[in-house]
């Protein structure tokens, strides 16, 4: 038998261990770099060109199409999806809070076979009971029923927090899955035009290579060239025709992607491409500001999922600590109810019932402190998680930076090139034409031109995806939502 000095100390043990249920671990936000390590540009981040980054390269086909797989790729359209789900089991945490109102009712009836006694049996029949085909008892009961569970110690609300962190973490997941597609749309756009480039080079080559085997075969035929001339021309003509059905294998393969990637029939980007006014590849004109590393946790989807993920695991981790404290339920119903005794017996009557139930785990505690421990692990995995997708995010800008830097200084410098080469082949050709040079020397001249215009295409075109790739990398594409959005999410 508990006397109270026994009680005393098992009491006063009981409220160290709430005690140190009353909170859970929490993590530290790591440190960020003060700036960018490889960030030439010290402006502030432009919130508007950073939403709708499609619009600095000033291609409305581009921005189209952008736009267009946004709203309809299958990618984007699961992610909104996945948004809803998060949505109806916040609504469902939240219910947690609130009583539980039901209209409960009920009937049965029960046959039973009787044997009075002899002396017994007038009185039974006196009543109105037929003994012979046994007695018939019938009962019923309608009633309204709330029932409540105070969240004193905060278990369901530290829940209902934690579904609504995972609200928060859909919807940056949403919005990366939408981010990510319309990068993919813009480079798939960019490559499509590149191939376009790069086909019409190899036909303006194809031409003069074409013109260079006629002017060879006039020139054989008047003794002026050997015959080495003439085949070296005519290869030349070949083998440029080869590389332009290579070409446009790539470029319909990299159409009908795009098709795919924006949910259209097969064939569409192609159509549009053809009755589109001719487009080089874009760039975008405007320098990008890389603003400040510590915009990343305001901008970036990925590292606003994560963070919000490691939100709602600490939550739940203080939920299930509070699971361990006292749990108070209260009870209510009014009704009316019926009892019948065959023909002989009926009454009906009005109830009230008012209850309270209290419950303190005891024999539980080993599975509640099981559940504790899982819900600390789950932390700690969200929180590294977190870790290594700040460390991605960090690389990733710092990467795009050198590229797009780098890609800049490659274009100049091809420009550069090109222009030397086509100096060269132009004094190639007048030489040729004067007899002080031979015609593999035009040729060779003629092939460092196209080359080069082919590399000046391929710069351009991996200039544009790596500025793609840094807007992507800030998180640019979206526009943080509106109070009455985030009220809605409350």
């Amino acid at each position: 038998m508990f006397t109270r000095a026994r009680l005393k100390p098992l009491l006063y043990a009981l409220g160290l261990v709430l005690a140190g249920c009353s909170s859970a671990p929490s993590h530290d936000t790591p440190q960020l770099p003060p700036d960018w390590f490889h960030g030439n540009e010290q402006a502030s981040l432009e919130p508007s060109a950073l939403a709708h980054w499609w619009d600095q390269f000033d291609d409305p086909m581009l921005t189209a199409t952008v736009t267009r797989a946004m709203q309809a790729n299958y990618d984007a359209r699961l992610a909104m999806l996945r948004v809803q789900a998060a949505r109806a089991q916040l609504r469902q945490a939240r219910a947690s809070l609130f009583p539980i109102l039901d209209l409960p009712g009920s009937a049965s009836r029960q046959w039973i076979d009787v044997d009075p006694p002899a002396s017994a049996r007038p009185q039974l029949e006196q009543l109105g009971l037929d003994l012979d085909d046994g007695i018939s008892i019938d009962m019923w009961e309608l009633a309204l029923q709330a029932s409540w569970e105070p969240d004193i110690f905060g278990a369901n609300r530290a829940r209902t927090q934690g579904a609504r962190q995972q609200v928060r973490s859909a919807q940056a997941q949403a919005i990366g899955a939408r981010l990510s597609v319309a990068a993919g749309a813009a480079q798939g756009y960019i490559r499509a035009r590149t191939l376009e480039a790069q086909l019409a080079l190899l036909e303006e080559g194809q031409k003069i290579a074409g013109e260079f085997a006629r002017i060879s075969s006039f020139m054989f035929e008047a003794g002026e060239v050997t015959r080495l001339d003439v085949e070296a021309s005519a290869a030349e003509h070949e083998a440029l025709a080869a590389q332009h059905e290579q070409v446009q294998i790539a470029l319909a393969e990299a159409r009908l992607a795009l098709d795919t990637l924006l949910a259209r029939p097969p064939g569409t980007t192609a159509e549009q491409m053809r009755t589109a006014p001719p487009s080089s590849v874009p760039v975008a004109r405007a320098a990008i500001a890389p603003g400040q590393p510590i915009d990343l946790l305001r901008r970036r989807p990925d590292l606003i999922a994560a963070a919000a993920d490691l939100q709602g695991a600490e939550l739940q981790s203080l939920a299930a600590r509070r699971d361990l404290f006292p749990k108070i339920a209260v009870q209510a119903a009014a009704g009316r109810s019926g009892f019948a005794l065959g023909d002989a017996i009926s009454s009906a009557s009005n109830f009230a019932r008012l209850g309270a139930t209290f419950a303190l785990p005891l024999l539980d505690y080993p599975r509640r402190q099981a559940a504790i421990e899982l819900a600390d692990v789950s932390g700690e995995q969200a929180f590294v998680s977190f870790q290594q997708t700040l460390a991605e995010a960090l690389e990733d800008v710092e990467r795009a930076l050198v590229n797009v830097d780098g890609q800049r200084r490659r274009q100049i410098a091809l420009g550069r090139t090109l222009a030397h080469r086509e100096r060269a082949h132009s004094m190639a050709r007048r030489s040729y034409e004067l007899g002080e040079a031979n015609l593999a020397e035009v040729l060779d001249a003629q092939r460092s031109v196209l080359e080069t215009r082919g590399q000046v295409i391929e710069a351009r075109a991996a200039l544009a995806g790596a500025q793609v790739a840094l807007y992507l990398a800030l998180g640019g594409g979206w526009q943080q939502p509106a109070p009455q959005a985030q009220q809605a999410d409350r």
